[in-house]
């Protein structure tokens, strides 16, 4: 996502107070991601939804798809992962969070997810960068606005035999190579 919007800076460096504000929205942002992905890993689509804007948004996760609600993306998590079989765990990290605004901002983070399939007996690693714009509402609440995520690599092992074998990896699940 490219964005050519002037970025939020503090009118000056003397100003405690707006740089407290500008720390405290960084903070904001921050938990309300980390709520997102606890809400994945803990199955809770009705606090997936809460995370995003009510109006049209942008959300874009490649293979699992492209949405302009966050109920179509929150409807089709729910069909797709809402399983017990199914083990969860996004660790997002290195939060890079500019401010454009008091009301909008960016946010890049890295992210390493972790899927258990116990039906299939398989294991999948993949790790990216999400890209995010971030909008306050009017009562003070930071809210996903756009976010994409992009896959850098991915990891399939087979749990089978009970370690780790037949290792895939690929940049995407359509193109698996065995090494």
């Amino acid at each position: 996502m490219i964005y050519k919007t002037k970025l939020f800076q503090v009118k000056s460096n003397n100003n405690i107070s707006e740089r407290i504000e500008a720390l405290q929205a960084i903070n904001l942002i921050k938990n309300l991601k980390f709520r997102y992905w606890n809400a994945c890993d803990l199955k809770k689509p009705a606090d997936i939804s809460d995370c995003f804007c009510s109006d049209e948004v942008y959300i874009n996760f490649e293979e699992f798809g492209t949405f302009s609600a966050a109920k179509d993306m929150v409807e089709k998590y729910e069909l797709q992962s809402c399983h017990a079989h199914l083990i969860e765990q996004h660790a997002g990290k290195n939060p890079i969070i500019t401010l454009l605004s008091n009301k909008e901002a960016l946010g890049s983070w890295a992210l390493s997810y972790s899927l258990i399939d116990t039906q299939k007996n398989i294991h999948l690693n993949i790790s990216g960068i999400y890209e995010d714009l971030y909008v306050q509402d009017n009562i003070g609440n930071w809210l996903i606005k756009k976010t994409v995520f992009k896959k850098r690599a991915s990891v399939l092992r087979s749990l089978a035999s009970g370690h780790c074998s037949n290792t895939k990896i690929a940049r995407s699940l359509k193109t698996k190579k065995t090494i």
